[in-house]
């Protein structure tokens, strides 16, 4: 390579030339802004699972703590971790897009129908209740601020999420996943983020090309031409995919067929005009069900886990804090006011009404819509591509991510306290795991 190339081409793909300070520091800025980035990440994501938080409200944090507008207007040295056009910057973009396709597949796997089948009717009724009631006065709210076209669906459908994994990840913690009030959630949180993921890709796919019938007709062809190609490729391949996971003798081959077959899916659903994370989505839900069982698939879990959890996930959340510009969002506090209340009141009386009119008690009934009032993950995956397309600005995406750090914030501590209320009314009947969550009972728990 000829000495006038630029630093930077640990980037690039380009061979490194053994000498060259300049290169030198370039490689090691960006091996340091990641160092950075995990280790903010997962020092706030333990530091806020010890108050009962989920890790993801602690790596957004990290993300607003190191961004440019506290610790890089502290620390110009640290302006390179932002700047677009620099290359440690494009090379962090670079994972936090690996992190999506990741966090996407993970979190397909995380769906298990054993779960939801004993609930799914009431799961169904508080799910379409959820999703109604935030949708209106989320389009109203849209329309009274002035909101139109795409964007404002958009919105509005961000507003009525519920963070399957956030959701997964609370429940497992608090110990209820196997109750049947952790049933019920996970039913509705299940049907409520597999129908707002179809309407946020086609919302997606119809912002990027023109929107008339043809173009319409032509995205929704392609929709359901993907979803019929996946049910094609559940049916005839997977059972090829089981005999060689079979075959597999080591955890680390079984992971690199598991990430092939879901940058695979995710290709397809580029052709048919979705978000690649879609792909990757529905490929961890065949494999959920493929490898599930298998002796080497418990080393798969652990390896995506540790890549995605461990690594990839965190500097997609820190980097979705970078993009808070708390300038814009001070000139905006109304309408940050307006969709909280929404994503939060809206949420939690659209998922109590049905519980109650299915024959739930009060206390559990709240606490299921307290559970169902958090954003996270899924949520920022879309926020993120919307802001990349186009589809919204700087200054919404900001707003989003506010949005969906409080509510993640509120869900738990709400549903901790309508949980404990519901158990202690006997509304629902304790099981030994859930002594912990008492602190008049003694236990040895985190929750004690």
């Amino acid at each position: 390579m000829p000495a006038s190339s630029p630093a930077g081409t640990l980037i690039s793909g380009q061979s490194i030339p053994p000498t060259g300070g300049a290169t030198v520091r370039m490689e090691l800025s960006i091996l340091v802004y990641v160092l950075l980035m995990i280790a903010f990440a997962k020092a706030l994501g333990e530091a806020v699972s010890r108050v009962n938080q989920p890790p993801i409200v602690g790596e957004l944090l990290a993300g607003i703590i190191l961004g440019p507008f506290l610790l890089g207007a502290a620390f110009p040295s640290l302006q390179g971790m932002y700047a677009a056009d620099s290359d440690a910057a494009s090379f962090i973009s670079d994972l936090a897009d690996l992190g999506m396709l990741f966090l996407m597949l993970y979190v397909g796997l995380e769906f298990s129908t054993k779960l939801i089948r004993r609930s799914s009717w009431v799961g169904a009724m508080i799910a379409l209740g959820g999703l109604a009631l935030p949708l209106v006065l989320g389009l109203i709210v849209g329309v009274l601020f002035d909101l139109g076209g795409l964007t404002l669906y958009f919105v509005a459908v961000a507003m009525s999420v519920t963070a399957l994994p956030v959701t997964i990840r609370v429940l497992k913690d608090l110990e209820v996943l196997q109750t049947d009030t952790g049933a019920t959630i996970i039913s509705a949180a299940l049907i409520t983020d597999v129908l707002l993921l179809f309407s946020l890709g086609l919302i997606l796919g119809a912002h990027e090309g023109e929107q008339t019938v043809e173009s319409a007709l032509y995205l929704a062809a392609g929709f359901v031409g993907f979803f019929v190609l996946a049910i094609l490729i559940g049916r005839y391949a997977i059972p090829h995919v089981y005999r060689l996971l079979r075959w597999m003798r080591t955890g680390e081959a079984a992971f690199a067929i598991a990430i092939g077959f879901a940058i695979g899916l995710a290709v397809l659903a580029e052709w048919a005009g979705l978000p690649g994370v879609i792909g990757a989505f529905i490929g961890g839900l065949l494999l959920r069900e493929t490898g599930t069982g298998l002796k080497v698939w418990a080393r798969v879990e652990d390896i995506l886990s540790g890549v995605t959890l461990g690594f990839l996930a965190p500097i997609f959340f820190v980097l979705i804090g970078f993009s808070v510009q708390f300038d814009t969002v001070a000139d905006n506090v109304p309408f940050l006011l307006a969709i909280v209340v929404v994503a939060v009141l809206g949420k939690l009386a659209g998922s109590y009404l049905p519980a109650r009119a299915s024959g739930l008690r009060m206390n559990e009934s709240m606490a299921i819509g307290s559970m169902m009032i958090g954003k996270g993950a899924m949520e920022l995956v879309f926020a993120r591509i919307a802001l990349e397309t186009d589809l919204i600005d700087e200054s919404m995406f900001s707003l989003l991510v506010l949005m969906a750090f409080i509510s993640t914030v509120l869900a738990p501590m709400l549903f901790r306290t309508f949980y404990i209320r519901a158990v202690s009314t006997g509304e629902v009947k304790p099981v030994p795991s859930e002594r912990g969550m008492f602190p008049d009972r003694p236990d040895t728990t985190q929750y004690g």
